[in-house]
């Protein structure tokens, strides 16, 4: 039986090309495809909103410990990229830069609290993806 979730992320895609709209309750986004694929180059790729995805929780996560810590960390910036290595093989690569008066040990538990945000959880455990037909 599947769950019905009423958390849902909604995306469409009419007929201006790729130019794919979505929201999640008061907020809405683009994804698109750049030129040179057909797209209108309005938005990211839906790649890069995954990159996206697990750099914004790899800094909020980060933001989050070392607030709750009391670390002098002044800011944190990710950059990830996708490697991919062949259809089925992909490697996330992220590069945190954290800037702050942070002690050698504060730097080093933050950097193991990077992998305890909820989408790098989800991206290296166990994914099902169900797709269901409606109408």
């Amino acid at each position: 039986m599947t769950a019905v979730f009423e958390d849902k992320v909604i995306v469409t895609t009419e007929k201006s090309k790729y130019e794919t709209k979505i929201r999640k309750g008061k907020h809405q986004w683009i994804a698109d495809e750049p030129a040179d694929k057909e797209g209108t180059d309005l938005g990211p790729m839906p790649t890069e909103l995954l990159a996206s995805s697990l750099g914004a929780c790899t800094s909020i996560t980060i933001r989050m410990y070392a607030d709750r810590k009391g670390y002098a960390l002044d800011s944190v910036t990710v950059q990830v990229t996708i490697d991919k290595r062949s259809p089925e093989d992909h490697k996330f690569i992220r590069e945190v830069e954290l800037k702050g008066n942070l002690k050698p040990e504060e730097r080093e538990r933050l950097h193991s609290v990077a992998n305890a945000c909820p989408v790098h959880k989800i991206l290296s455990g166990k994914i099902e993806i169900e797709t269901v037909l409606i109408n």
